[in-house]
């Protein structure tokens, strides 16, 4: 049957399915067939799995991942630039070994091969992307498309071979130009790792995964389904089947139909039967102490009375015997007349009738059989044949999410349920996984998993104490400073609380008024960093907190000491310490800080 498809406001709507979108743009549905695209009904409207997921959305940039938007850069290596790979959802370098080994690498659907070099891979030899060029039968553009504006063929042109993904097939020219390919394409998939499950034989299911292969000619990387698994879980018989099997020793039937789970019902009482058993004979008294005889035939019915045998009657007192039902016996006595008595009621009958079958559930979906004895009583119960692998309605979970449980990361779990053929399910969504994401430097939180914040100390660290100071070259130096804060800073929780800068002074003489000056200036201070500048007159002042002067600016604007000396011997030792009061992390950013000796 061919599906006539109509358009509706830029949507493909199968004939007969009420598809127009409503006022707000939504599209009604009563299943998935009558969504158009890669949409799902869900609730009667035609959704994306992102709105399904993420009801409210999820902004450009973002993917809707375990129920939450989450910014991404990639979900797959093949959506990063050459030389790196998708981890954790960033582009990240790829180092390689050993050295001078080769891969094969892509340029848009242009394959090359990339080489190991000093631990990197170097660059890819694949032609880039360019104008589509007539004649060369290559896709210069990837677009999906050879050779397209271009006169291909000619109308005297034999078929040539083409494939996909899905197999082999011919292109025919049409108008200058070369078909489709008459290969299938019905095979490809969207999801690697994904799997379809669809029924077999009686009752069982098989299985297939997508997975990923070459676009055939096309050199485009594409997924396509794998060959479908053997059939599993399939019942003893096919659904709504009847078997009969004869019964009794009248030509009866009874009846066993097989259910929708493919296993056999119980046995229909025996029905049908005949008058007699086929073969037997009947006489009665006739003319003088005769008798005459008629046959039970093939159908379990009396053909007609033979002719009167005079003086063939039985002897009176005699007694016969014969079997009846399942395995019991009746008899019969000759009368004064010499006739046969009609035969008794069967006595003496087993439970069941030779080769009779019972069959019953057992285990996880199996069944077992038992069989009817030659003495008419049932035999052990057989094996339990086809159990399933599980109970349907169980379930069972398991860790999953990042290799790492460090920093931020931490597992999830994901759950999969037995179904009504006794097989577990696909193992569902990873719920609760916390995976790596880029690193804050400096923020105190690891947020690559890596063990550790990522830190970034400049070259004067480590002068985070009083003692740990660095050193300024030469005596009375005047120098500019641009130091950085690795962490954020006292009110913040950091470690990177402090930098200390020393000194040596030389006090000359100066005859007033040339008083001789010391001058701090922190600028150009990066947005959040917020640090006061202290100047101490030797070590010992500052283990004790004595500052010789201080500037205290609120909120990262510049800070300036600029100290006049004092009639007593300023030289020695000097200290100064900018305090760190950031609110968040500077890692990398340098302040600027201009240091003038005792000039």
């Amino acid at each position: 049957m061919r599906l006539q498809v109509l358009v509706f406001a830029g949507v493909l709507c199968a004939t007969g399915v009420a598809c127009s979108p409503d006022d707000e743009g939504a599209i009604p549905c009563e299943t998935t067939d009558d969504c158009p695209g890669d949409l799902f009904c869900s609730e009667g409207l035609c959704k994306s799995p992102d709105e399904i997921n993420c009801p409210s959305g999820c902004a450009k940039g973002e993917k809707c991942i375990n129920g939450n938007c989450i910014k991404v850069e990639c979900m797959t290596s093949a959506e990063c630039p050459e030389g790196e790979m998708c981890k954790g959802y960033d582009c990240v370098p790829v180092s390689c070994q050993p050295e001078g080994s080769a891969a094969i690498c892509w340029i848009a659907c242009h394959d090359g091969k990339k080489v190991c070099k000093n631990g990197q891979w170097g660059a890819c030899t694949a032609p880039p992307l360019s104008d589509e060029v007539c004649k060369d039968e290559i896709d210069n553009d990837c677009d999906g498309q050879t050779d397209e504006g271009c006169v291909q063929c000619i109308a005297q042109d034999p078929p040539k071979p083409c494939e996909t993904p899905c197999g082999t097939g011919e292109m025919a020219c049409a108008g200058g130009m070369w078909g489709p390919c008459s290969a299938t394409s019905d095979c490809v998939c969207d999801e690697p790792g994904a799997s379809e499950e669809v029924p077999c034989g009686n009752c069982g299911t098989q299985t297939r995964t997508c997975g990923k292969a070459d676009g055939g000619g096309s050199g485009v990387l594409q997924y396509v389904w794998g060959e479908y698994t053997e059939c599993m879980g399939e019942g003893l018989c096919e659904a709504g089947i009847v078997s009969e099997t004869p019964c009794g020793m009248k030509c009866g039937k009874q009846i066993q139909a097989c259910g929708e789970d493919c296993t056999w019902g119980p046995l229909s009482e025996c029905t049908e039967e005949g008058m007699c058993s086929s073969g037997s004979t009947e006489d009665k008294a006739c003319g003088n102490c005769g008798t005459q005889q008629r046959l039970c035939g093939g159908d379990c019915m009396w053909e007609p009375w033979g002719a009167c045998q005079e003086g063939t009657g039985c002897q009176i007192g005699d007694v016969e015997t014969q079997p009846c039902g399942n395995c019991g016996k009746q008899t019969r006595s000759c009368q004064a007349d010499c006739i046969w008595s009609d035969w008794g009621s069967c006595q003496n009958e087993g439970a069941c009738a030779p080769g009779q079958k019972e069959t019953q559930k057992c285990g996880n979906c199996g069944t077992q059989e038992r069989l009817c004895t030659g003495q008419c009583q049932w035999g052990s119960w057989g094996t339990c044949q086809n159990a399933g692998a599980c109970k349907p309605g169980d379930q069972e979970q398991q860790s999953c999410g990042p290799t790492s449980t460090k920093g931020i990361c931490k597992q999830g779990t994901q759950v999969h349920a037995c179904n009504a053929s006794c097989q577990w399910n696909s193992w569902g969504s990873c719920l609760g996984a916390v995976y790596p994401a880029t690193e804050v430097c400096g923020d105190g939180i690891d947020q690559d998993c890596d063990g550790k914040d990522k830190t970034q100390p400049d070259q004067y660290e480590p002068n985070n104490s009083c003692s740990k100071c660095s050193w300024l070259n030469g005596t009375d130096p005047e120098v500019t400073l641009w130091p950085t804060f690795e962490t954020m800073g006292n009110d913040a929780g950091g470690t990177d609380l402090d930098d200390y800068f020393c000194f040596t002074a030389d006090d000359g003489f100066n005859v007033w008024p040339t008083a001789e000056h010391i001058v701090v200036e922190l600028t150009s201070q990066p947005v959040g960093t917020d640090g006061d500048l202290m100047l101490y007159k030797g070590l010992t002042d500052r283990q004790n907190g004595k500052a010789t002067a201080t500037s205290v600016v609120i909120g990262g604007g510049d800070e300036k000491i600029d100290w006049s000396e004092t009639n007593s011997d300023d030289g020695g030792t000097w200290v100064v310490r900018v305090q760190n009061w950031s609110s968040q992390p500077n890692c990398g950013k340098p302040y600027k800080l201009f240091i003038k000796g005792l000039k």
